[in-house]
């Protein structure tokens, strides 16, 4: 016959081991970046932008939850536009910017990716020609197209310096 403790302590360790089994499935904790990201929109600060990278959030994920919002999708619709103008075009010379356009056209190909119906600048068939040629990975552009968007929100902070957005973003490398 089993004594109350005995019992006690089966049912404490049945219960620990389920709590594990949770944890380890990944049922008990909120997805990477859940918690703490709303969708990009004018308030958003450079800062915040580099802490959803630091988060580990893809940017595919943010990106979707943030063109959900219809004035957030405005914003990047605006930014798609401003990426085609500096990086798109037929000129030879206009992709040679890679330090600009490696950010822009990540940004464009994540968002594009998530949504082509966010903008017509989807259709542009640079993109993936471009981003082949530069060789940059899923990652990589992830973190391209994050720099993009703190940049975009510190033209809605001008309280944030250039050398402040750069220290910003050479903390995330």
């Amino acid at each position: 016959m089993l004594d109350l403790s005995t019992l006690v302590n089966k049912k404490t360790l049945a219960t620990l081991g389920l709590s594990v089994a949770l944890f380890i499935l990944g049922l008990g904790a909120p997805a990477i970046g859940e918690m703490k990201s709303k969708p990009f929109d004018s308030s958003t600060t450079p800062q915040e932008v580099i802490d959803l990278y630091k988060s580990g959030l893809p940017f595919k994920q943010y990106i979707s939850l943030t063109i959900k919002n219809p004035a957030s999708a405005q914003l990047i619709k605006q930014e798609l536009g401003d990426s085609n103008i500096q990086c798109g075009g037929k000129g030879t010379d206009v992709r040679t910017n890679k330090a600009v356009c490696n950010q822009m056209i990540s940004f464009m190909n994540q968002t594009c990716t998530v949504d082509s119906s966010v903008s017509r600048n989807c259709e542009q068939t640079y993109i993936s020609d471009y981003l082949l040629s530069q060789h940059l990975t899923e990652p990589q552009q992830s973190k391209l197209s994050y720099i993009t968007l703190a940049r975009a929100a510190s033209m809605n902070h001008p309280e944030i310096t250039s050398d402040e957005l750069i220290r910003l973003m050479n903390v995330s490398n």
